[in-house]
């Protein structure tokens, strides 16, 4: 049984929402596994071979981020459709390359050692296969044998190799890569650059490098902070991604969790109101609009977080319906045509709000997996999230002698009972309000009951029973 408070002049759900508040609705699992399958046949189409020596932008090879990363969201989705199709897809992508970095077991660049987490998921997920792995442990033990820690310089960074130190502890054991990760976050977070990190304590945003830590212009030429989104979202995804492998017991979890946690709460702040994220958290006016990419990184990461019980449902959860609708809505192509299941308004390469401008619903960025890999994260933690019970509202409205309410049922139950409950006082008992018209004239698993009565009661509760 799941029940909620609400009284006609707000709606108790942890805080109070405005009566001017918007309405989103969770789409069912059929429609948000639907668009994701839309949108990786999309790539795979384009790229039916997953391994390559110098197809990618650039001449670039298949082992690098951009490609990691859509592995990574493709395997996402894998655990919860178990389409073999994608396993097969990311095996051969390891496959192609022996398993191994792009330069070799002394591989030192950052951005390299995001494949090796996959390489440790690939393994996990079929343990008769140590040559996997092995190639991702001899790196890594070439980087905790590093004397230095000024390693992670750029914030895209901690994506690309905290989770592969944190996978290769959960796997192994050895605390030399849990300790040589925190060191390397530390030093991130807390040491390099003048402000002593890149992590603005007091806004509890990242940023990108040290050339953004003042003095930034931007697209209007005025002199404003820089928390560029994907940078932010490169973070908030490796915290989540560490969090997820890490025992709680862990002697530097808590850290990881709070970090998260101030994050959550700055980016909660910085959504606007079609769902998306700008480029620039820090100022609205620098090469404003929508943008994918961070988009789909704070529609994981809040996803994420209210799945494991780290943030809070109520307050989290329209944040995360709209940027989900935001993504699957406006900027996944629906139609008819080749670009069915093109992801558009992304952002490309690059580390910094100018880079790859302009952002359209049509423009197409030099690298198309990444977005992708984030748009997968995204939907599988949407799709867990809707199987679990839930009744969100949006604000009543009052008219005379009139309460309305809009709800959303998220929940995996195929029948139930909705009822709608009264209380003159909290003190009182309650009663099921008999005279309330049930309609469902509102997409998806959305209800709206109105009340007209001559004296409105203080306190409703909607309770869903099996």
């Amino acid at each position: 049984m799941k029940w909620l408070f609400c009284n006609c002049f707000a709606l108790l759900i942890g805080t109070f929402i405005p009566t001017n508040a918007t309405a989103e609705f969770m789409p069912p699992q059929s429609q948000i596994m639907s668009d994701m399958v839309s949108a990786n046949h999309y790539f795979t189409n384009e790229w039916p071979n997953s391994g390559c020596a110098k197809c990618l932008s650039g001449n670039h090879p298949s082992c690098i981020w951009t490609r990691a990363t859509y592995i990574e969201g493709a395997l996402a989705m894998y655990q919860i459709n178990h389409d073999t199709n994608i396993y097969n897809y990311a095996v051969q992508w390891g496959a192609f390359t022996n398993w191994n970095l792009r330069y070799g077991d002394t591989d030192k660049l950052q951005d390299d050692q995001s494949v090796s987490a996959e390489y440790f998921e690939l393994y996990q997920l079929d343990t008769n296969h140590p040559e996997r792995v092995a190639h991702a442990i001899t790196n890594l033990n070439f980087l905790v044998g590093r004397t230095n820690e000024d390693y992670l310089y750029y914030v895209d960074s901690l994506h690309m190799v905290m989770p592969a130190f944190a996978k290769a502890f959960a796997i192994t054991g050895n605390t030399n890569y849990s300790e040589k990760m925190y060191s390397y976050f530390h030093f991130a977070k807390s040491i390099i650059g003048i402000s002593n990190g890149l992590y603005n304590a007091t806004d509890h945003l990242w940023w990108r490098d040290t050339n953004y830590l003042n003095n930034y212009k931007a697209a209007d030429d005025t002199t404003q902070k820089c928390y560029w989104s994907r940078g932010n979202g490169w973070a908030f995804v490796a915290l989540a991604r560490v969090l997820e492998v890490l025992p709680t017991n862990e002697v530097h979890f808590a850290e990881y969790l709070q970090t998260f946690q101030q994050m959550a709460a700055a980016l909660k702040d910085t959504q606007r109101t079609d769902g998306f994220w700008n480029v620039n958290l820090g100022y609205t006016n620098d090469y404003p609009g929508p943008e994918s990419s961070g988009t789909a990184c704070f529609t994981y990461g809040f996803a994420w977080g209210i799945r494991h019980g780290y943030l809070d449902r109520n307050s989290y959860l329209p944040a995360v319906i709209a940027g989900w609708n935001a993504l699957a809505n406006h900027a996944l192509h629906h139609s008819a045509g080749s670009d069915n299941g093109f992801i558009g308004y992304v952002q490309g390469t690059g580390a910094k709000p100018a880079d790859s401008q302009p952002v359209t619903y049509n423009s197409v960025p030099n690298f198309d997996d990444f977005t992708l890999g984030l748009f997968l994260l995204a939907g599988s933690e949407i799709y867990q999230l809707s199987s679990a019970p839930d009744i969100t509202l949006s604000a009543p409205t009052i008219s005379d002698k009139q309460v309305q309410f809009d709800f959303t049922i998220i929940t995996s139950q195929t029948n139930g009972t909705i009822d709608l409950l009264e209380t003159p006082d909290l003190a009182n008992d309650w009663t099921t309000n008999h005279v309330a018209l049930l309609t469902t004239n509102i997409p998806g698993f959305s209800y709206r009951f109105t009340i007209a009565e001559e004296s409105p009661a203080e306190f409703y509760r909607l309770q869903l029973s099996e």
